[in-house]
């Protein structure tokens, strides 16, 4: 069976150099599946979960902003932010949460709403990354 090689990287440092079987991950416009032999293509990545399902189980990273790229069964992820489920600050990504809420809940003139709803969805898919979702 063909594998996908998977270069995952942050600004900072190479995150995982590994094989997979599949990898879903957020796409700008939606989530986007990855088996071997996909057309190549360029993508910028949105706000979620990247998924590696390798034959030993899925690991999951919560990503936000930056580019995938594959090319003949290499992907390669360059996130501008990424955060393996045990690397999220749970109370954090609550308050984040609880902050964006309290603004979209009593709005005021000067309000970003777009910026609050970014917010808002980057608390939500770091909970879920986690695990701690409600």
């Amino acid at each position: 069976m063909s594998e996908l090689h998977i270069n995952i990287l942050s600004p900072a440092k190479v995150v995982a150099r590994t094989k997979s079987e599949h990898v879903q991950l957020p796409g700008a416009l939606g989530y986007l599946g990855i088996l071997p032999g996909h057309t190549r293509f360029l993508s910028e990545l949105g706000v979620g979960q990247l998924t590696v399902h390798a034959s030993s189980g899925p690991v999951v990273y919560f990503v936000s902003g930056g580019y995938v790229d594959v090319n003949q069964d290499v992907v390669t992820v360059l996130a501008d932010v990424i955060e393996g489920r045990t690397e999220i600050d749970v109370a954090r990504a609550e308050k984040a949460k609880a902050r964006a809420l309290a603004r979209l809940a009593k709005p005021t003139a000067d309000l970003d709403v777009e910026r609050a709803m970014a917010s808002l969805a980057r608390a939500n898919q770091r909970l879920a990354t986690a695990g701690k979702a409600n």
